[in-house]
């Protein structure tokens, strides 16, 4: 049974004939007829009634004419869902963040991707960094936001955005009432890390820009560690997008230093042929062009991490 027969018998039953169906069809009456008698003989039952003025439904083909309206609905509906798939006009895309996606840069480009390509979704996923890169590999995630000093060479990347660090301090902190900080100021300060700092990478990071300091890393998630600092364990240095929640009992004092930030990068699989993802890098980056044609050059090319 294929589906030009099934059209067929639609467009005979809204003709009330073979031949204006024929013609509607743009076809020879002959091939519509055949199709016709095929279609009766895949059934087993006979549809129309013949007679000299025309055709009309048996009570067989009633029964076979909500059926075949149905299919061709469904069919039609798999059909435009398949081309608009294709074109990445619908999907879902799986997303993994590394910090909280609170940036307005980034919150503005989720915005307008939601209101360009409301049929394809994006789903968050926070790992920690130590499975990001996994997630991403046996494909729970489809692309990533990552910082650039743990990005994964294997994988194509291109900058987004660039996230400032800010110094974290308790209110009571006598740097506390500073607008900014520079590094040298945060020297003799106990320094709370939180996973980050696991690898060596926060902990060379700060060794080149604060030599000497003490160092303490925690175990835990970022809330915990900012709750410790407000405790008055010690100070931290986060990304600005933290200093947005609002945390009672914290003062979060921008680092006026070139290199107190980094970029964050979108990360994909190189082998990746999903077209709902191609468009997806494809859109990221080309609104993040005209952010790093205006962000300061230094900001934008110089990297405040060591290679991990």
């Amino acid at each position: 049974m294929r589906t030009a027969e099934l059209r067929y018998f639609l467009a005979s039953v809204e003709a009330g004939s073979f031949g204006k169906a024929a013609s509607s069809l743009q076809l020879r009456v002959s091939t519509v007829s055949r199709a016709i008698a095929r279609l009766e003989d895949q059934l087993g039952v006979a549809l129309f009634e013949r007679t000299s003025s025309g055709i009309e439904l048996t009570t067989a083909g009633r029964v076979a004419l909500r059926c075949v309206r149905r299919v061709l609905s469904e069919t039609n509906a798999l059909t435009e869902t398949l081309k608009r798939n294709s074109f990445g006009a619908i999907g879902e895309v799986h997303l993994g963040f590394h910090l909280p996606p609170v940036n307005a840069f980034l919150t503005n480009l989720l915005v307008e991707w939601r209101t360009t390509y409301p049929g394809v979704s994006v789903t968050p996923h926070e790992p920690s960094e130590r499975t990001l890169h996994t997630a991403l590999i046996e494909r729970h995630i489809d692309v990533a936001l990552i910082p650039e000093f743990v990005l994964p060479h294997r994988h194509p990347h291109t900058p987004i955005y660039f996230e400032p660090l800010m110094a974290v301090l308790p209110t009571a902190h006598l740097l506390a009432g500073k607008a900014t900080l520079q590094w040298t100021d945060l020297k003799g300060e106990n320094l709370l890390l939180w996973s980050w700092g696991k690898d060596g990478i926060g902990r060379d990071f700060f060794a080149t820009r604060l030599p000497g300091i003490s160092m303490r890393i925690f175990e835990t998630g970022n809330m915990t560690l900012l709750a410790f600092v407000r405790a008055g364990y010690g100070i931290t240095v986060a990304a600005q997008t933290y200093s947005t929640l609002n945390l009672p009992g914290l003062k979060f004092i921008p680092i006026g230093e070139g290199n107190a930030g980094f970029k964050i990068n979108l990360v994909w699989r190189a082998e990746s042929e999903d077209p709902v993802v191609g468009k997806f890098v494809a859109f990221m980056r080309d609104r993040a062009k005209p952010y790093w044609r205006v962000t300061s050059p230094r900001a934008a090319s110089e990297s405040p991490y060591p290679p991990p």
